[in-house]
Formats: structure tokens, C-alpha cells, sequence
């Protein structure tokens, strides 16, 4: 390669590079009191267009604009989620190709304090540090928990991936923390896998219950009561009984679970291990759409 060609090849690149960095999604304001326009950025899922991304409070998750560069281009809503604001699109076919790679999913599950995580698949002088796993804000259990991170320069846009050190995708900032402009909450890259996975199955994504009451100032997580003809009652719960773990991952107080219930799907068998007096005990259950959502 000529020296010549390879300037023109790295120009080429660093001008990708740059429209990439470019890319927004533009969302309208909602026609009601407190509606806000609001830009997000994206990631891009699969080779047929699919793209996640996370819509602000205040904006019209039904109209949204691609913008790269001069050009704009509305997108296809294909499903959203009301608890994470995560929304899922179809990008044109025409625009694919400039959007850049498709995002190499990988998991949250393995992450701890101080961990580095990257702005970046590619990249790594954007570097993040893991705070930790947020379950509550300003006394109240989050309906699923949220990492927190700090950033080495200004939190990036909500919708932005944030990546491992192999490159994997591990999460979508959601928003900059309110009081400090350098951090943000990030939501794990499970919650985008969860609604996919809902729209597969249901056609629709939608909150569920098995029927338990608990009690979040009580620190143990202990089913106080079980509700008639409920997923819970016809597997078997009982008042009393203290969970352990749903579907292989252990909860150790209320907010763990609400966590853990953002993830049931409708449908979908879940194991249950519990502690009953000095027994433990194992059931499978299958979740149903709240009722009401």
C-alpha cells in the first residue's frame, strides 16, 4: 500500500468514526404537560436493523428520527418498555450500512466495584469505572436495578453502549446522575435481552406476578401471603416461606427480588428455591402478565 493510500484509507476511517460518533435518534416531545424533545444515541442489535436505545421522560417513543449527518430518517417502533425506557427500532435498509458494526452482546452478571468498562467496543481511552448495582433512589426499591458508573470525562448520551474488555456490550446508559455530571446509571444489557425476548414469545412486553405479598421493610425476603389461584398458590408457596433464589440467582433481600421479578417473563417456567422452616425446597413456577398491564 502506497502512502498515499493508506492516508486516504485512515482518513476514510476517522471520517466513519466520526459519523458514527455523529449518530443520533431524535425523539419529539409528548403532546401532554411536561412534554420535552430529548436526542438519545443507540446501539445497533442485529444484521436486519434492529437498535436499542433509551428514551427520556417527556418524549414520544412513537416518533423517532434517525439523524446522520444532514440526513433524516424515521424509524420503526418496534416494542418499549415503560420501567427501563428502553425502546427497540427497525432502521431502514437504506441507512444500514452507515450505522456501523452490530454490537457483540455479553453479560452484566460478573460485574464488580471498580471494574473498568468502556464507552466504546474498540476503543479504550474512555475508560468507566463500576460503582456498583443501585436498587433503590431516595428511599425506594427501583422497579429493576441500575448500575452506576464514573466516567472519566462527562457522562455519555442515554442510549450509549458501554462495553468489557473483550468488547462486548454490558449495558445502555440510561441517564447522567442528577448531582454529578461525571457518573451515570447504566441499565445491564439483560434488560434489552428480557424485552426481545418478551416481544418473541408475547407479542407485547409486559410486567408479571406470581401472586406473593412481601413486606420491603422486612429484611429477609419472607412471603407474608400467597393470593388465591395465583401462579405462587398453584406451584405450591406458602406464607412463611423465605426465597432464596429465582431462576439460579439468589436474593438476599426485597429490592433483590423486585429485581428479580423485572425479569420474569409470561410463560416462561422460573425455579424457585425456598427456605420452609429448616426444609429447603424448590418449586417451578410460571408467571402471567400482571393483571392491569
Amino acid at each position: 500500500m502506497t502512502i498515499i493510500s493508506f492516508l486516504k484509507v485512515s482518513f476514510l476511517g476517522l471520517l466513519a468514526l466520526s459519523q458514527l460518533q455523529a449518530q443520533t435518534i431524535d425523539f419529539a416531545a409528548l403532546k401532554t404537560t411536561g412534554g420535552e424533545k430529548s436526542s438519545s444515541s443507540f446501539v445497533m442489535l442485529d444484521q436486519q436493523g434492529t437498535i436499542a436505545t433509551v428514551v427520556e421522560l417527556g418524549s414520544d417513543v412513537n416518533q423517532a428520527t434517525l439523524v446522520v449527518g444532514e440526513k433524516k430518517v424515521p424509524l420503526a417502533f418496534v416494542t418499549n418498555d415503560s420501567d427501563s425506557r428502553v425502546a427497540i427500532y427497525k432502521l431502514p435498509v437504506q441507512v444500514w450500512d452507515e450505522v456501523g458494526q452490530v454490537a457483540e452482546l455479553g453479560s452484566s452478571t460478573g460485574l464488580t466495584p471498580s471494574m473498568d468498562v468502556y464507552s466504546s467496543a474498540t476503543e479504550r481511552n474512555e475508560t468507566a469505572r463500576v460503582v456498583g448495582k443501585i436498587h433503590r433512589f431516595q428511599g425506594k426499591v427501583l422497579p429493576l436495578a441500575v448500575l452506576r458508573l464514573n466516567h472519566k470525562k462527562a457522562a455519555p448520551q442515554p442510549g450509549s453502549g458501554v462495553y468489557d474488555r473483550k468488547g462486548k456490550l454490558i449495558g445502555l446508559v440510561r441517564q447522567a446522575v442528577f448531582d454529578d455530571s461525571k457518573s451515570s446509571y447504566c441499565l445491564p444489557i439483560e434488560v434489552v435481552q428480557r424485552i426481545l425476548m418478551d416481544k418473541k414469545r408475547n407479542e407485547h412486553v409486559s410486567r408479571c406476578w406470581i401472586g406473593i405479598i412481601m413486606d420491603e421493610l422486612v429484611a429477609a425476603p419472607i412471603i407474608e401471603s400467597v393470593r388465591p389461584d395465583s401462579p405462587a398458590k398453584k406451584a405450591g408457596l406458602q406464607n412463611g416461606d423465605v426465597i432464596l433464589s429465582i431462576g439460579g440467582a439468589e436474593v438476599r433481600e426485597y429490592a433483590e427480588v423486585v429485581d428479580a421479578f423485572y425479569y420474569l417473563i409470561a410463560g416462561e417456567q422460573k425455579k424457585f428455591k425456598v427456605l420452609r422452616g429448616t426444609e429447603i425446597k424448590e418449586f417451578i413456577i410460571t408467571p402471567e402478565v400482571s393483571p392491569g398491564r
